[in-house]
């Protein structure tokens, strides 16, 4: 038995205070329910659902304190013996059961984004879940017997009815058929057939009640053997596949009918299951990625949870993961809904039953990412190094990074010598370059987790695996030039940030800059108005009323940028004469922005020389 993981021992991070109580809810929610998880791009949506889904397995454990036993052995025969014979009866006892089963589905919606029916693929993907789940045996038995007897509800505390046929017993009427086949047949055998002899008519129409038996048997076992045999070879999941890839109209209608059924199938099958295992059975669809197909595609899977998943009776609990601001255009641009769903807002409002915005991260969940991110990295960058420097580590299987640090450790300092000694380095190693060390790499990463930048830092885990990868190549670049004697780590730290959080004003300013050394070159000025030791914010405030006037021409780069006021704070950390320096190995800031910058200052200069020259 696994050892599930006590709430209390999770850190009370507000992610985790959030995912808890989520799952609380989702827990003792009535079924059925279209969850709306929303959050941004990049914000570990699949982290909380991994999260949430945790936390209601720990409430599954904590409710029953055992695991369950699905189907198998003496229980599988059990279960499908009731499955042919008997009829589940829901009872008030089995209403009011408190102990709850999640099955949890994950449907990644651009796996089937090909495809032009992508609604389809949710349901085939439930097919293919819920037979693994319960066993293909069990599930190709019941659409083969059971989903033509529906549930009885029953006051009493029966739970199983059996099923009868010519007032008797089903299961005695085969013994009864088996029996008579088996021994008309050995009769059969043994005196043979005496059809025409006049003396046997008494014979004879044994015989043939006989032989009506066995094509009775035989005839009521094959249309039952079929089917399962059927469904075995060719899953569900592969014939409504083969229907998706048809593209006559009439075989769409077909197909729509097709999941209609099979939908309701799996929720009789879901119901008895809950009455043979005697706990409820709640099916969690995770949804993911569907905020990166097409906007008909996106339509027609809101629609199919909306109409195929929310039946009455239907146990299903749907978690859809994305970013509303994108679902919200797609549905105002989709041509399935045009004219029906002109405001996104309202499409999504009258789906989605439990609407979960994601809050922004606390600087505790942003610092705990991070330093996942920088653990994971640490010891590939300090074995990597070290098998350069000592082409012996290449050969050697037994080294650790680990202890290779400790009898190698690491100083404090916060501005290093970048390079050795270039004649001392060649004299030691016989090439310049392979004796790299990863002290400053080091103290960046530590850097990065300091208190003064976590309110720089973003809530975006994609954009924190930016942060940490350019920080490597940007030290890496530093180091390997020869013109520089020192780096320090928490400027490059510090610049990495300011070009990942503002690329737009970032590019401004360097822009402002490399014009303003134009213009004392081509003018009788020997040095630059900006002075070498002038702050960037300096700069960016000399210049804000400019950028003011050009906000709404370049409207859309503006977005790609932060906080504005927290901009400042870091870019009063940098002087003109280091943001020159740092320019050349500054890889995360796309050039193409520093041109539109330089197109629409050129631009707004040749249009104020026009209106100085006209009014003169």
């Amino acid at each position: 038995m696994s050892v599930m993981v006590s709430h209390a021992q999770e850190p009370q991070t507000l992610q985790n205070i959030y995912c808890l109580a989520l799952a609380n809810v989702l827990y003792t929610v009535p079924t059925p329910a279209i969850v709306g998880l929303y959050a941004p791009w990049g914000r570990c949506k699949i982290l909380l659902l991994k999260k949430i889904k945790e936390f209601m397995v720990n409430e599954e454990f904590q409710q029953t304190q055992k695991t369950q036993c699905w189907a198998s052995g003496l229980n599988l025969l059990k279960l499908l013996f009731l499955m042919i014979f008997y009829r589940p009866v829901l009872t008030g006892q089995q209403k009011w059961r408190r102990n709850v089963k999640h099955v949890f589905i994950h449907f990644s919606a651009w796996e089937y984004a090909g495809s032009d029916q992508l609604w389809a693929g949710l349901i085939t993907t439930l097919c293919d879940h819920i037979e693994r789940h319960f066993g293909l045996l069990p599930m190709s038995v019941f659409r083969a017997v059971g989903k033509k007897s529906g549930i009885i509800e029953g006051p009493g505390d029966q739970e199983w009815v059996i099923k009868k046929f010519l007032f008797l017993p089903l299961w005695a009427t085969v013994i009864f058929l088996s029996v008579v086949a088996i021994g008309m047949g050995v009769f059969l055998l043994v005196l043979g057939m005496h059809i025409g002899d006049a003396s046997r008519d008494a014979i004879a129409v044994v015989e043939g009640i006989g032989v009506m038996a066995i094509g009775l048997s035989a005839v009521t076992a094959i249309k039952f053997t079929f089917p399962v045999v059927r469904n075995i070879i060719v899953t569900q999941k592969c014939q409504l596949e083969r229907q998706m890839n048809r593209t006559d109209l009439s075989a769409q209608l077909g197909f729509m009918s097709s999941v209609k059924k099979e939908v309701r199938t799996i929720t009789r099958f879901l119901q008895f299951m809950e009455i043979f295992q005697r706990q409820k059975l709640r099916v969690v669809l995770e949804i993911t990625h569907l905020d990166r197909c097409s906007p008909d595609r996106v339509v027609g899977v809101l629609n199919a949870m909306n109409i195929l998943l929310s039946d009455n009776d239907a146990p299903f609990i749907s978690i859809l993961a994305v970013d509303p601001s994108i679902i919200v255009d797609c549905v105002e641009s989709s041509t399935c809904v045009k004219g029906m769903a002109n405001n996104g807002y309202k499409f999504l409002n009258r789906i989605v039953t439990l609407p979960f915005c994601v809050p922004q991260m606390d600087c505790d969940t942003k610092n705990g990412l991070i330093r996942d991110i920088i653990d994971r990295r640490k010891p590939q960058v300090k074995e990597l190094e070290v098998k350069k420097a000592n082409p012996y580590f290449l050969s050697n299987p037994h080294y650790d990074p680990a202890t290779h640090d400790a009898m190698n450790p690491v100083t404090d300092d916060s501005c290093t010598p970048l390079l050795p000694d270039v004649r001392t380095q060649q004299s030691e190693t016989g090439s310049y370059g392979k004796d790299i060390r990863t002290k400053e790499l080091i103290q960046a990463f530590d850097h990065l987790l300091d208190e003064s930048l976590k309110e720089f830092m973003p809530d975006n885990m994609v954009q924190m695996q930016r942060i940490v990868n350019t920080i490597t190549i940007t030290i890496t670049l530093l180091k390997s030039n020869l013109f520089k004697d020192t780096v320090c780590p928490k400027k490059v730290v510090e610049w990495v940030l300011l070009a990942n959080q503002w690329p737009c004003r970032l590019s401004w300013l360097l822009q402002c800059i490399e014009d303003e050394k134009q213009r004392s070159r081509m003018g009788s000025c020997q040095e630059s108005p900006l002075r070498p030791d002038m702050s960037l914010c300096e700069v960016y405030e000399k210049y804000m009323e400019e950028l003011d006037k050009l906000k709404g021409q370049m409207e859309k780069l503006l977005e790609l940028d932060q906080d504005p006021e927290l901009f400042s704070l870091l870019c009063r950390k940098f002087r003109v004469e280091e943001a020159n320096s740092y320019l050349p190995f500054t890889v995360n800031l796309d050039l193409s922005l520093k041109r539109h910058m330089e197109l629409q200052r050129g631009s707004h200069s040749l249009k104020q020389t026009k209106t100085i020259t006209s009014s003169v």
